[in-house]
């Protein structure tokens, strides 16, 4: 078992988070709901809404349950990288099928709070009642900057050949920023010497390094905790791909491995809610570089959207089940 650490700014998240009437919260929210709508409403004036609505409302059944395989084969993935996060920082076991109902009802809770922040949040005060509210927070923390490093790797090659794509990478810069910006900030963490050589990072950081710097250095299970992170991301590319071609957008493998990177590494800022209109309106200017239908990407990123509410429907129905929200509530050894 590892040393306690001290709690971390994502727990004190937490509680700031069951405080609603502050009105710092409220300004933000509100914010990050003015954000969303404004980028609906640029999306909606720059595409024929008629033609999106029409395009999903054509989705090929089939097509569609090949989505479905990748969705739970994405979801069951990401359960086992938390999982085997927990496991390495020492916190007490906790089976598949409980953090399974935890992350799913994370998902819907995550859909009215900031991007995948709001979610993760959400999992934490969740993960809390298993756990403990630091153990909680330590392992989310760790778990988000693994799969934002593994989004990370998979952008950061992309910018050049996205840059000659449009001839100049001037208007990708900020993207390249945001991607390199984030590999940086998990390799500053991961320099152990520097949390204690820079006093003002505080112990926060020093607790998130000591915790991302032993699930990677676990050897094997540390290895499989980022692979998991890589096959997670290119997972959700291939989501796309997919409901792209359920929907008949003719979005082409090569274009979504090297664009929608990017454009999902964009929509995890915190900036609007679920990542929704941000996500919309970085995969249709991702994807204009190839002169694919605005309309036919605007439908694909919204069933892509869709998918994160959906599974936490399921889970939230499946925890009304007789017997089952027991075991959401125990432990398994193991798992």
């Amino acid at each position: 078992m590892l040393r306690a650490l001290h709690p971390i700014f994502c727990a004190q998240a937490a509680d700031r988070a069951r405080l609603p009437g502050l009105p710092r919260g409220k300004l933000i929210f509100a914010a990050r709901w003015a954000v969303t709508v404004l980028a609906f409403w640029v999306i909606l004036h720059s595409i024929d809404l008629g033609a999106m609505v029409d395009l999903i409302g054509r989705a090929e059944p089939l097509a569609l349950g090949v989505a479905g395989v990748v969705v739970i084969a994405q979801f069951a993935v990401l359960v086992w990288r938390w999982q085997l996060v927990i496991h390495i920082l020492g916190g007490k076991a906790v089976g598949f099928g409980p953090l399974a109902l935890l992350l799913g009802h994370s998902f819907l809770i995550g859909q009215v709070l900031p991007s995948s922040v709001g979610g993760d949040v959400a999992r934490t005060v969740l993960l809390s009642r298993l756990t403990g509210a630091v153990a909680a927070a330590r392992s989310v923390i760790c778990d988000r900057l693994l799969g934002f490093a593994a989004l990370a790797l998979l952008a950061v090659p992309a910018v050049p050949v996205i840059a000659e794509m449009i001839g100049t990478i001037t208007p990708f810069l900020k993207l390249a920023i945001c991607a390199l910006g984030a590999m940086t900030a998990v390799a500053l963490v991961l320099a152990y010497s520097l949390t204690y050589g820079l006093p003002w990072l505080g112990r926060h950081v020093a607790t998130v390094a000591d915790d991302l710097r032993i699930t990677l250095r676990s050897g094997k299970i540390g290895l499989l905790a980022m692979a998991l992170g890589i096959g997670s991301s290119l997972l959700g590319v291939l989501l796309i791909y997919v409901i792209g071609s359920a929907i008949g957008a003719d979005l082409r493998a090569p274009d979504c491995l090297v664009l929608v990177p990017p454009a999902l590494l964009v929509s995890a800022l915190p900036i609007s809610l679920g990542g929704w209109g941000v996500r919309e309106g970085a995969l249709v200017a991702a994807f204009s570089l190839v002169h694919a239908d605005p309309a036919a990407v605007a439908a694909t990123s919204v069933m892509f959207g869709l998918t994160t509410p959906l599974v936490g429907a399921i889970a939230a129905a499946i925890a009304l089940l007789p017997g089952v929200g027991d075991i959401a509530m125990g432990y398994r050894n193991g798992g």
